[in-house]
């Protein structure tokens, strides 16, 4: 840890923004709670985590991220004592969406099953057609 000048903590991205809170105390707890010897300062840098997390919960339910993935890079100086001093937190909520969805077989009896199957569903769809009177230029509109 270094001393005295601006350090920055980026965080891997979590399924979540309260997996990030978690992600980031665990961080934090380890490098300036349990490593720290001066009682004094252990108790002062727990009083300013917690006030960090604090802010940060509350701006993340602001948003309604609790539940969607989220990245934190914090900002941060370390006083020549080992007093932890946040700057700035830097929150990512993400969106998860598929960009494209395919299917591939490896067997090719699979294929000709599903084919199988949705040449049955069309034989029923194109007979229930029939008899309702519905002709197939009217399914397709």
């Amino acid at each position: 840890m270094s001393i005295g000048k601006a350090q920055q903590q980026r965080f891997r991205i979590s399924p979540s923004g309260r997996g990030a809170i978690f992600r980031m105390k665990r961080w934090f707890y380890a490098t300036f709670y349990s490593g720290v010897s001066d009682r004094e300062v252990k108790e002062s840098n727990r009083r300013i985590w917690l006030d960090l997390s604090r802010k940060l919960i509350e701006e993340i339910n602001k948003r309604s991220a609790a539940d969607k993935p989220t990245r934190i890079v914090l900002e941060y100086e370390v006083d020549p004592k080992g007093l932890f001093k946040p700057i700035s937190a830097t929150v990512e909520i993400l969106e998860l969406k598929p960009v494209e969805t395919f299917r591939t077989y490896f067997i090719e009896e699979t294929k000709l099953r599903e084919v199988e199957e949705l040449k049955a569903m069309l034989s029923e769809i194109l007979k229930k057609a029939r008899e309702l009177g519905v002709s197939i230029e009217e399914l397709t509109r």
